[in-house]
């Protein structure tokens, strides 16, 4: 209950405490840089990875604001193989309400990137001949929704949920029992053109730095 009381309050004093600061940045010509962490929920083996990155973004109006990032990420599949996943890209973001100062600002976005994927067979099978790593270059779009938290005129915290669908050779991994121990190896019967999509969850922090028009 008291921690109930705290929040609410602390909320409150930052929404009061953002309306009384004074706002020395436009709408247009904003730029901010930040730092980020992701989590997220590649294809449909039911493995979770986890990154970090890097992002800026420049606002282009009082609904248009565009976010440029970089993202590492590593995931572990079951203890049998280790995949790694580079994404650069770009995103629109749309505001749907009145961009004024305010505590929450949400927002809707879509966008572009490029990714890179590697994955590494740790406990190969025997019986199925397989090499012991994949790699390939991909584009994706995304799809999201998210909301500014902010802490004051110059800093937020910002939270997106998005949908990331990459058009790419699809690498696929398959785990069987060889005399009693779980291996794995790849699924050539997989690596046409395809879709795969998965959702990424991501916090970030970020400051805005300059005003450039």
């Amino acid at each position: 209950m008291n921690t109930k009381i705290i929040i609410t309050s602390l909320f409150i004093y930052l929404s009061f405490s953002i309306k009384a600061q004074e706002n020395k940045f436009k709408d247009s010509g904003v730029l901010e840089i930040g730092t980020r962490s992701t989590i997220s929920t590649f294809g449909g083996n039911g493995n979770v990875g986890t990154g970090f990155g890097g992002q800026f973004r420049l606002s282009l109006g009082k609904r248009l604001n565009t976010e440029w990032f970089a993202d590492y990420f590593t995931e572990d599949i079951n203890g049998l193989a280790n995949r790694n996943d580079a994404h650069i890209g770009w995103s629109v973001m749309f505001y749907p309400l009145k961009r004024e100062q305010q505590l929450f600002t949400p927002y809707i976005l879509a966008g572009h990137c490029f990714d890179y994927t590697k994955i590494l067979l740790l406990n190969p099978s025997n019986e199925e001949p397989t090499v012991l790593v994949k790699e390939r270059w991909s584009s994706a779009t995304q799809i999201g929704i998210g909301t500014h938290i902010n802490f004051s005129h110059n800093f937020n915290l910002s939270i997106s949920s998005q949908y990331m669908i990459h058009l790419g050779n699809d690498i696929h991994t398959h785990s069987h029992q060889e005399n009693g121990k779980e291996v794995i190896h790849f699924e050539d019967s997989h690596e046409d053109i395809s879709l795969e999509g998965h959702l990424l969850f991501t916090i970030s922090l970020n400051y805005k730095i300059a005003q450039l028009w």
